[in-house]
């Protein structure tokens, strides 16, 4: 059988649209109830239940039946059962697994005041005493502002999946468990096949779990394959699998997986990069895949599933699907006329993971002439260097202490004033009686200010910090870039942050370039000392491959003799018609002047 096809009868069998959001209240058969933990204290009224469902008297099914409310008894499969104490029943599941009768009864029996757990897993054979099969974990939230929700499922010949949800009105730890799913063999001793612990999702994001339990290798073993679909409010949704055999000699994790899925998911994206229309997509699937790895992977360094026992799940070796979705953002950008977004998104390839580090260096040698194709070289024949010093300035996000003016000079903000200067360098004087100081913080009309821009480990995006205007810390913006992985998020490890020229903060938007690529659109009037030039036609930002210059026919890219030197500038402004630049090297200003005659 086909992947597709596999993936087809996961749908039909296993969970279906088990996410954590699909445990909800009005959903047969989610039963929230609180639990106390520790000594037992008065339990709040559960959250409303559906009516229940007719008791159909005997047949098997895939989905649980939903137990009359605070049943301690209930006749269900023609026969009267009892709960333990201080159990009542919540779900029932008739019949149906390998080595059972057609009268067997699994049910999930909750907590009480008197026994204040989160539930059990019994099996009532149709001959012989009931028995204990599983219990809720101990890592699950508990207390009076918790209630559980469960889904009892049969996904497999003789296994079924129980899935427990815990909804806190209180706040959790970040990326800690809520939520466990264990697939089990009732008949088996112990009957746990395996078991997961879940985060809830990230911000602004849902996944949904899928559970195929099913003998793969013909042992007489159910097998288990786990689907995770990510979704996201703009409808892009990314699916990546984890299978493991079950064997007599303990579980064996499928090593094809999960690099299968994301080199299907890269397949995809190359596919829809090769046109100009579908091309449009391909930023936002690309996002999702790497929102995904960040969720499902040990190697992420904040990952949101883990096994039973705590441990995360490696992923392996997944640099050349990465490889694979960066050359689609870098193709999909090209299509679409977007040189800086190509240029970007290079920029971005090593923050996720890249492999080999001398086959990562390939990758971006090939991706770079792809790119210095679609722009002008031009080679800087000329820096000249200013005598007045720019004003120092903060680490955090500013507009640059220069800008150009209209008629072609180069203005400078300095410690005493303003100095006006010829871009060759014939003239340099006092000019604070001619222009007035611009501001080089970043202030939004409302007067909040830009701080700083964070790598977050608990969100996926990029976001942007600011205050409001006494300084009063404010929530950060997302912005609709993902953070690397693992970043800053795991010890050891670290990233190449990307310099950040803000362009202007209007009508509630932060405009600004981190690294090549604009986040934000372009303001009619740029002010003073943004990135853009005075008319707002040309952009100049540092790369590590050079001035990439934007606005004109075509991009140009401005290279130096020496090419360590771009990765040094800062701040850099540009004139009016491109023909010359500014930045600011080791605390001077430089007039940065290409050949005329090339490009």
């Amino acid at each position: 059988m086909g992947r597709l096809a596999s993936l087809s009868m996961a749908l039909a069998v296993g969970l279906g649209s088990a996410g954590c959001e699909a445990l909800d209240t009005e959903r047969r058969p989610y039963t929230p109830f609180p639990v106390a933990s520790g000594e037992a204290s008065p339990i709040a009224a559960p959250a409303p239940l559906p009516a229940p469902i007719a008791t159909p008297q005997v047949g098997a099914s895939h989905e649980a039946l939903l137990a009359p409310a605070r049943a301690k008894e209930w006749r269900l499969a023609e026969r009267q059962l009892q709960a333990p104490d201080g159990l009542t029943f919540r779900l029932g599941l008739v019949g149906g697994l390998s080595g059972t009768r057609d009268r067997d009864v699994l049910a999930w029996l909750v907590g009480s005041p008197e026994k204040p757990v989160i539930g059990e897993l019994w099996l009532y054979p149709e001959q012989g005493s009931p028995r204990w099969v599983a219990s809720a974990p101990g890592f699950l939230p508990t207390g009076p502002k918790c209630s559980h929700g469960a889904r009892l499922t049969r996904t497999g010949p003789s296994s079924v999946t129980l899935d427990i949800k815990a909804t806190c009105t209180g706040s959790l730890l970040p990326r800690a468990p809520e939520r466990c799913v264990m697939v089990l063999a009732p008949l088996r001793d112990p009957p746990m096949i395996v078991g997961f612990r879940l985060a809830a999702p990230a911000p602004g994001e849902k996944i949904e779990i899928e559970i195929t339990s099913k003998d793969r290798d013909r042992d007489a073993r159910d097998d288990v394959e786990m689907s995770f679909l990510l979704s996201t409010p703009e409808g892009s949704n990314v699916r990546a699998r984890f299978a493991w055999l079950d064997r007599s000699a303990g579980l064996s994790r499928d090593a094809a997986e999960p690099l299968a899925s994301f080199a299907e998911l890269a397949a995809l994206e190359t596919a829809r990069a090769s046109s100009q229309k579908s091309s449009l997509g391909v930023a936002e699937h690309v996002a999702s895949a790497r929102r995904l790895y960040a969720s499902l992977c040990a190697e992420s360094g904040v990952p949101r599933i883990f096994l039973d026992s705590g441990e995360p799940l490696p992923c392996g070796d997944l640099g050349r699907a990465f490889e694979s979705l960066s050359e689609a953002s870098i193709n999909a950008a090209l299509n679409l006329g977007q040189v800086g977004t190509g240029f970007s998104a290079l920029q971005q390839h090593k923050w996720f993971p890249s492999g080999n580090p001398s086959l990562a260096d390939r990758f971006t040698k090939r991706q770079l002439l792809q790119l210095e194709r679609r722009v002008a070289r031009r080679r800087v024949i000329k820096l000249v260097p200013l005598k007045a010093r720019p004003r120092t300035m903060d680490e955090g996000p500013h507009f640059s202490p220069l800008s150009f003016h209209a008629d072609g000079s180069l203005l400078l903000l300095t410690a005493e004033g303003i100095v006006r200067a010829a871009p060759d360098g014939r003239y340099e004087y006092e000019a604070s009686d001619e222009v007035d100081p611009w501001p080089t913080v970043v202030v939004s009309p409302t007067g909040e200010r830009l701080t700083g821009i964070a790598y977050p480990c608990d969100r996926s995006e990029i976001s942007w910090l600011r205050t409001a205007a006494d300084g009063t810390p404010l929530i950060p913006l997302p912005t609709a870039l993902i953070a690397p992985r693992p970043g800053s998020c795991a010890s050891g490890s670290a990233f190449e942050a990307l310099p950040v020229a803000p362009v202007a903060w209007d009508a509630g938007e932060i405009s600004a370039f981190l690294g090549a690529g604009l986040l934000g659109r372009v303001p009619p009037r740029p002010p003073m000392g943004s990135a853009l030039s005075p008319n707002g036609r040309f952009s100049v930002v540092a790369t590590d491959w050079g001035l990439l210059v934007a606005g004109g026919d075509k991009p140009a890219l401005w290279t130096f003799d020496n090419g360590s030197l771009t990765a040094q500038l800062r701040d850099c402004v540009v004139s009016n018609n491109a023909q010359a630049a500014a930045c600011i090297l080791t605390g001077r200003a430089y007039v940065v002047l290409p050949d005329p005659k090339s490009g």
